[in-house]
This record gives C-alpha cells, sequence and structure tokens, in this order.
C-alpha cells in the first residue's frame, strides 16, 4: 500500500501533471463562456450604465485573458501537490460558514462566500458521475486498496479553489472579479465533466484497475448528496437529481442548462439568507418598527376621507399630505408581509417537529410573534427558534437538560423583541446562561451520574423568574449572577487541589524544557558519538533533568548545578572506549566520585530506584571492560568492543524524552497531579460506553498542542479507567503543550503527558465529547441554513 510520504507512483505523478498542463486550455474555455454572457447581458441591458458596466467588463476580460490562462496552471498545481492534510480553510463550505464571523464580513465577503458555494454545488452536480469513477482510479494509481476520495488531487474543490486564486490575483475590480467567478464558476461544472471522462478513459487504457468503496452510504432521505434538504422551486430540480439519482449525461446537461437559462426567482424578502443574516447582526436591518407607521397612514386615511370633517375639507380643496403617504403605507404594508412570511415559516417549523415543541405553550409562542415589530425583530424571532430547535436537538445533552432550553424559548423571544442582536455578544447575560447550562451539562454520561439531579434542580429553580413574561434583559444578569454563585462556591472547592496540581505540571514542564536544551549540548560534545548508547541516553535523559533541577533551585552557577555539570565530561571519558583504559590510575580514583555524584543528584529527581540499579549494572560493565582491556595485548584490544548489558540498554531513559512528548515527571508531581501513567493506560480491547455521544470524528480531535491540531480549554472528553468511562474536562494545558490536566464534575484531576493522550487517542480510549460550546454549534448550524437558503434561492 502507498505511504503518504513516500513518492507517488510515476503514472500518478503523471496523469497529476497532465491535469494542471490542461489548465490554460480549460481557462480559455470559462473565459469564452464569460464573454459569451457578458455580450448576453450587454445586448439584454436597457440603462445605459448597466451596458456600460457590461462592457468594460469585456475590455478588462480581453486585456487579462491571457494573465488568467498562465496563472490558472500554476494555481492548479499549487491545489494538487497540497499535502493531504492541510486545512483548506479558505475553500467555500457551506459546513464551514460561523455566526460569529459573519459580523465582520461585508456585504463583498458574504456575497462571494454565497456564490462561490453555489458554484461548488453546481460543479459537484454536474461531475458528480464522472467524479467517482475518476475517485477509485486515482486512488488506485496511487496504490491505495480502497477509495479515499480526499486523497485525489483533482477532485472539484481543487479545481474551485485554483479558479478563485487565480481570478483573484488579476487586478479587475473586486465587484467584476465576483462576477466573473459566478460564471465561470457555474461553467466550471460542465468543463470538468468532460475532463473527468477523459481522464477515466486514459488511466483505463493503461491498465488501471479501480479500488473499491469500503462503505457505501445511502443518500439521507430527503437530503442531496450537496447535504441540502430538497427545495421547493427555484433548485427543486437540482435538488431532486442528487436525491434520486444521477441522470444520464444528456439528461443532465439538460437539466443544468434548462436551470441556468431559466429566469432567477424573486428571494422571497422573509427568508433567512446569509445576507440578511449579517445585516441583521451588524445591527443594519431596519428595526424602526411597522406598526407604527401602518397605524399613521390609518389615522392620516381617517381623517382626510372617513371623518365628518372630511367631506368639508375636500370641497375646500386644501392641499393634504395623503399622496406623500401612499409610497410610505405601501413600504409598511410590504414589509408587514414579509413579517407575515416569517411567522407562517416558524409556525410550519413548529408544526411540523411536535415532538421538539412538546410541553412548550404554543399560544405563549404564537402571541409572541405576532408583536414582531418589522423585519428585523421577526428574523430575530427565527434564528432564535432555530437556535433552540438545534440545542433541543444535541444529541449530547441530557433529555431534561433540552427541556431545560425549551422552556427558556418564549423568554428568548421575548428577549430578541427588546433586543433582536443579543445573540451576536458573547458577554450578554442571555447568551452566556444558554452556554453554561448546555456546556456544564455535558459533565454528566447519564441522568443518573452523580450530581447531575442536584445540577437539574439548581438550574430549574434559577431560571424560573424568566418564565414570567414581564422579565426583562436585566433578568437575565440576576439569574446568570446567582447561578454562577452557586458554581463559583463549588469551584472554589476544587481549586486548591487543582492549583497544586497544575504548580506540579508547571514545574515539571519548566525543568524538562531546560532538560532539552541541555540534552542537545550533551549530544553535541565532541565524545558524544564514541560512548555507549546507553550512557549517552542517560545523560540525554535523567542526567539532564537532574542538572536543569539545579539550575532551577539555586541557579545555573550554583554549586549543585557546577558539579553536576561537571559529571557530564567525567562520565563521557570514563566510558570512552579508547581514553579510559589509557589511564586506569584516573579512573581508579575517578569511579566512587562518579557514583556518589550519581546517587546524589538522581535523588534530587527522585528517578526511581530500580532504573539507578540498572543503569549502575551497566556503568559498572562498562568500567570493568575499561579495566580487563589493559591487560589484554593491543590487538585484541582493538578487535573488541567493551561489553555492554543488554538489559541496561533496554531500560535506558529514551533520547531527548521531552522532543518525543513524554516528559520526565517526578513521583511526587505525579501524585500530586494524578499522573495517568502509560504503563498503567488501559488495553484496547475495552468496550465503549452506552451513554458515549462522541462521534468518530470528534474522537480524533487532538488535545492543544499535540500536533495536529488543538482542543480548546473548557472541552469534554470521555477517558477510559480502570474498565469504566469518565466525563472529565481540560481545565489547564501547559503553555508548551507537552502536559495536560483533566478534572471532573466531582473536583478529581487527572494529568497525562502528550504522549500519552496520543496513545489514549489512538486506541479509542480517549473521546472528545464537545471540543466547541454547544450553543456555538446551535448557531453555527443557523449561519449554514442561511447559507443554504442564499445557495438556495440563486439556483
Amino acid at each position: 500500500m502507498q505511504n503518504r510520504h513516500s513518492p507517488p507512483p510515476p503514472l500518478f505523478q503523471a496523469t497529476v501533471k497532465e491535469a494542471a498542463a490542461a489548465g490554460p486550455a480549460l481557462m480559455a474555455k470559462l473565459v469564452a463562456a464569460l464573454r459569451r454572457d457578458l455580450h448576453l447581458r450587454e445586448g439584454a441591458a436597457r440603462d445605459f450604465r448597466e451596458r456600460e458596466v457590461h462592457a468594460d467588463s469585456l475590455r478588462q476580460l480581453f486585456a487579462h485573458e491571457a494573465i488568467l490562462e498562465k496563472g490558472f496552471e500554476a494555481a492548479l498545481m499549487e491545489q494538487f501537490t497540497k499535502p493531504v492534510d492541510t486545512p483548506r480553510t479558505s475553500m467555500p463550505s457551506i459546513a464551514d460558514v460561523q455566526f460569529d464571523q459573519l459580523e465582520l464580513m461585508d456585504e463583498l465577503q458574504v456575497q462571494e462566500s454565497v456564490n462561490m458555494a453555489r458554484a461548488q454545488q453546481m460543479v459537484m452536480l454536474a461531475a458528480e458521475a464522472s467524479l467517482s469513477e475518476l475517485n477509485a482510479l486515482m486512488c488506485a494509481a496511487l496504490g491505495l486498496p480502497t477509495v479515499r476520495p480526499e486523497r485525489n488531487p483533482l477532485r472539484p474543490e481543487a479545481y474551485i479553489q485554483a479558479l478563485r486564486n487565480t481570478v483573484e490575483r488579476t487586478p479587475a475590480p473586486s465587484s467584476m472579479r465576483l462576477d466573473w467567478l459566478t460564471v465561470m464558476g457555474t461553467a466550471l461544472g460542465s468543463e470538468l465533466q468532460v475532463l473527468y471522462r477523459d481522464l477515466v478513459v486514459r488511466l483505463r487504457a493503461q491498465g488501471v484497475v479501480a479500488a473499491s468503496y469500503a462503505v457505501s452510504q445511502s443518500a439521507t432521505p430527503g437530503v442531496g448528496a450537496a447535504g441540502f434538504k430538497r427545495a421547493e422551486g427555484a433548485g427543486s430540480a437540482l435538488m431532486e437529481t442528487t436525491r434520486y439519482g444521477a441522470p444520464g449525461s444528456a439528461e443532465r446537461e439538460a437539466l443544468i442548462a434548462r436551470e441556468l437559462s431559466r429566469p432567477k426567482p424573486v428571494v422571497d424578502p422573509g427568508l433567512l439568507t446569509l445576507d440578511r443574516l449579517r445585516l441583521l447582526l451588524a445591527g443594519e436591518l431596519d428595526s424602526a418598527g411597522t406598526t407604527h407607521r401602518v397605524a399613521a397612514f390609518a389615522k392620516q386615511f381617517e381623517r382626510d376621507f372617513e371623518s365628518p370633517q372630511a367631506g368639508y375639507r375636500a370641497h375646500e380643496a386644501e392641499p393634504t399630505d395623503f399622496a406623500a403617504t401612499v409610497p410610505a403605507a405601501f413600504e409598511a404594508l410590504a414589509e408587514m408581509r414579509q413579517v407575515d412570511r416569517v411567522v407562517q415559516r416558524l409556525e410550519q417549523r413548529r408544526s411540523a417537529t411536535p415532538e421538539i415543541r412538546a410541553g412548550v405553550d404554543g399560544d405563549v409562542r404564537e402571541k409572541i410573534r405576532r408583536t414582531a415589530n418589522g423585519v428585523a425583530q421577526a428574523l430575530s424571532l427565527e434564528v432564535v427558534s432555530l437556535m433552540v430547535d438545534n440545542i433541543a436537538r444535541d444529541p449530547r445533552l441530557l433529555e431534561p437538560v433540552q427541556g431545560l432550553v425549551r422552556g427558556l424559548e418564549p423568554a428568548l423571544m421575548r428577549l430578541a423583541l427588546a433586543d433582536p442582536r443579543f445573540f451576536t455578544d458573547k458577554g450578554h447575560a442571555a447568551r452566556m446562561l444558554v452556554q453554561e447550562l448546555t456546556h456544564r451539562s455535558l459533565a454528566f454520561a447519564k441522568v443518573g451520574s452523580p450530581g447531575f439531579l442536584a445540577y437539574l434542580d439548581e438550574a430549574r429553580e434559577a431560571i424560573a423568574p424568566l418564565m414570567d413574561e414581564h422579565a426583562g434583559p436585566e433578568s437575565f444578569e440576576r439569574v446568570l449572577s446567582h447561578l454562577q454563585s452557586l458554581w463559583d462556591d463549588e469551584a472554589s472547592k476544587q481549586a486548591a487541589l487543582r492549583a497544586q496540581a497544575v504548580r506540579a505540571l508547571e514545574k515539571a514542564e519548566q525543568r524538562n524544557l531546560l532538560a532539552e536544551k541541555i540534552a542537545r549540548e550533551i549530544d553535541g560534545h565532541r565524545d558524544a558519538n564514541k560512548v555507549p548508547e546507553v550512557v549517552l541516553h542517560f545523560l540525554c535523559g535523567p542526567w539532564a533533568q537532574v542538572v536543569a533541577q539545579a539550575r532551577l533551585a539555586g541557579g545555573s552557577r550554583s554549586a549543585a548545578a557546577d558539579r553536576y555539570q561537571a559529571l557530564i565530561a567525567a562520565l563521557l571519558w570514563s566510558t570512552h572506549p579508547d581514553l579510559a583504559p589509557k589511564n586506569i590510575p584516573k579512573l581508579t580514583k575517578l569511579v566512587p566520585l562518579l557514583l556518589g555524584t550519581l546517587r546524589d543528584g538522581l535523588e534530587t529527581i527522585q528517578y526511581p530506584a530500580t532504573k539507578v540499579g540498572a543503569f549502575f549494572e551497566a556503568l559498572m560493565g562498562l568500567h570493568q571492560a575499561a579495566f580487563r582491556a589493559v591487560h589484554r595485548d593491543p590487538w585484541t584490544r582493538s578487535k573488541e568492543a567493551p561489553e555492554t548489558p543488554a538489559r541496561a540498554v533496554a531500560l535506558a531513559v529514551p533520547h531527548r524524552p521531552v522532543e518525543d512528548g513524554d516528559p520526565w515527571v517526578a513521583p511526587s508531581e505525579a501524585s500530586e497531579s494524578n499522573l495517568l501513567e502509560l504503563d498503567d493506560a488501559p488495553s484496547a480491547s475495552s468496550t465503549a460506553p452506552e451513554s458515549s455521544t462522541s462521534t468518530a470524528q470528534e474522537a480524533e480531535v487532538p488535545v492543544a498542542g499535540s500536533g495536529a491540531g488543538s482542543l480548546p480549554l473548557g472541552s469534554w472528553v470521555e477517558l477510559q479507567s480502570n474498565d469504566d468511562w469518565v466525563r472529565t474536562q481540560l481545565t489547564w494545558a501547559s503553555p508548551h503543550g507537552t502536559l495536560f490536566l483533566f478534572t471532573s464534575a466531582s473536583g478529581s484531576t487527572q494529568s497525562m503527558t502528550r504522549r500519552t493522550h496520543d496513545k489514549l487517542v489512538a486506541a479509542g480510549q480517549l473521546r472528545v465529547i464537545s471540543a466547541q460550546t454547544v450553543l456555538d454549534a446551535a448557531l453555527d448550524a443557523v449561519a449554514q441554513q442561511a447559507m443554504k437558503n442564499s445557495v438556495i434561492a440563486k439556483l
């Protein structure tokens, strides 16, 4: 099987280079499609300024066509040769949209994200059939036994990102580049379909046999391959294609052409799209209200036409401002219709998911919705409704906690009317309350877990005042303050134990970092490569820790630090196979001093007696070999190497232990932090707990500083200990990511080194429950739904 770090097979490399070399020709086709589109729009434009915009775009396109074609090949090769593990964060993906980032984006950035996401869906739809076959052949060419789509560098995402990079590097105006990307991204799908077919034919002609698919996942009913629920109206035919299977190539091309050629529908003004969500979060939606404008119009109408004095004033032909009021009335009525659409959508969602709404007074919720005063308030209610739905469906939460959040919905809805952007402020009391209630509940794997019922009773009692319809924003502050005081009291009882553990681990890492520097100095000594490995391992391992401990305790120039530093050169000399036998008197005097200094130094780091004895045994063997060498003739000495006990070498401390993620922790430090020793780590044969809600994807998330990624402080994990699974929270990570401390709901601590963590993760014995708070995940899902709505509205 092909190793990802070994060079790819020649055929695989040749295919990738050939695909990149075809970049200029592919770009020429995309430019031609864009030129046709611009000509059509220029001819259909009725306004001079609009025609001039399209004409200018055509001029810019002509001027930069050569740059686009030349740059596309390099951009493709850049994407094709990226390591598989490289995060492609710049790729516009619906699943990557984050709620809290929207407020920081401008209108152009939002539009670009939507357009690129739409292009991605169109490309995936057009190339879906041929892409599956190409994935199987490319994986086979790479030497993989089963299909790994992410290992195919020619997948559509790479082409879309290369297109984006190429267009963005042209000096055309940003709005013009966005328009180009929209049209060219749509045209890319049909071109990739043809390209993929050609590549499939060529690979098969060269004898490549397709790799097999290890797992066949059936599509979720009502969800297409792109992850969309079936759309009504615009784009529905496209969604049907992904749901019920891909049609033939001719049918597919006709379908795409028909969808692209038909008139674009008018987007429902009440639909929560990404741009409207951004405006809402930025406070740019009109929240001045609708009711007062309609009331003003009604009052004006009554005064001018329905009151007893209306006829008299009409006879007098007094001028009125009714003509100026009519546009405002139409605007107000249009806004009312938008609000009604949002409210109707909320009602449809409520009736479609009765199990989620069980136990919540629907009349109260309906009453709140009908008081929405403007689109901003109506959309704010929709965000709250979606957020609560997402939280209530989160499988990580126990059912009573889900019900707790459902019960808070009316209070959150009333708050949204008074403060439509409360969910954008991470420090807002209401947002923090929902976040803390849900995140803290992750400490309990099941309803019967110790402490859960007490937590639930405290939470229910605390939020009871929020059920009052007169509860305002200050009520959330009082509830949060009350709960935090309860939680702080409990945390203070655990703080002393946790602080003791943190101090021990901080001391251990500080010593290990200094020991690493000392070990590099030892490794660079001129005699280091001449002594046996057991000696070098000892000096770079435990003895570097001894010197580091002495420097930290008394300073780098203390007597103890100088004494332990001097032993390094003496030990290297005494075990040198060429030097020690030449000066036996010196060696005889030196050995007792070495042994005494070694014992004193190793005691300062509490080095285990068994390991001390193993090294002394090896050292004595080396010295005895030097003594014996004096009595043998020179020719025999030159042919024989000093004897090194094999057992001592096996027990030696690994070279540079800090660098391999396994720092030395003294027994007292391990006891104070309850260190999980690697030898004590549970076996991989243990079974997973039934209550575990972590997914396979979450289980692969590493702890902060472990190299492949990071786990934020406060994240909850499940750790197997003594054939049982324990929920525990990452409460501290050392600055350099070598040591970690976890704390359970009961306050017990568990520390581990980075290597121990990685071993447990690989064995499936440490699994992430939450690397992101439940609330953040729910709000991100709101943004992702808005992105889906935006893409579907454009189809």
